[in-house]
């Protein structure tokens, strides 16, 4: 299987204000290895940064501003936006955000994060950004954990012998359960009312990036307690 990783950064306007900020995409290249599109990557980032430094010399101009970047591994010869192989996320200074490698045919199965792997924690403030929106919200609850994987598989072999039994069909511990990409995600809660929230998976979910203002991470703080009560 062949692969090409797709390279994209992520921008805002630099008037932009929080808790949620349109963002724009920017196409910046198709690769044959990780490491190239890296490597383009870092010369994106200080060519950003010599840009930024020239625009700040002018407060009154709005301009375009680097949020994050993306990086997608898409398997070749087939439908554009299917299987995808992995998805990693960068910082604006091109340090590693976080990453899916699981591939979206549900080959490799996600199986819960160690501690380690996990960045955020319940009522911390993150920031959620897509290629169309960037916008700010707390955590309520976070991935999946090894542990919480191999007691669902558990229960779900249970009520399948269960089922096996009662329909009078051979029981086989192969087979249906399993958590895919879409399972390594996030529980998170904007800033809106009622208890409306959403599952961003995990290489969408940053750290703010740029200072939060109390009055909001009082909200956000507030929603959390609100929704955990």
């Amino acid at each position: 299987m062949k692969t090409v990783f797709e390279l994209i950064r992520i921008d805002t306007h630099s008037k932009s204000r929080y808790p949620l900020r349109k963002t724009k995409t920017c196409d910046l290249g198709l690769f044959s290895t990780l490491a190239n599109a890296e490597k383009l990557m870092h010369r994106d980032v200080k060519k950003c940064q010599r840009y930024e430094q020239e625009q700040q010399k002018d407060v009154a101009v709005n301009h375009e501003i680097v949020l994050v970047y993306k990086i997608t591994e898409r398997e070749l010869d087939v439908g554009y936006g299917d299987y995808i192989q992995s998805v990693r996320t960068y910082t604006a200074e091109g340090t590693p955000n976080d990453e899916c490698l699981l591939d979206y045919r549900c080959e490799r199965h996600f199986k819960g994060r160690t501690s380690e792997q996990i960045h955020f924690q319940p009522g911390d403030i993150v920031e959620v950004i897509t290629p169309w929106r960037a916008e700010l919200c707390v955590v309520g609850h976070a991935q999946p954990t090894v542990e919480d994987y191999e007691n669902n598989l558990q229960h779900w072999l249970e009520n399948h012998k269960k089922r096996c039994e009662k329909w009078g069909i051979e029981y086989n511990e192969k087979g249906a359960f399993h958590w895919d990409y879409s399972d390594d995600c996030y529980l998170v809660y904007p800033l809106c009312e009622g208890d409306a929230h959403f599952h961003p998976v995990s290489p969408e979910v940053f750290r703010p990036t740029k200072p939060v203002p109390k009055s909001l991470s009082d909200k956000l703080k507030t929603k959390y307690e609100e929704m955990r009560g």
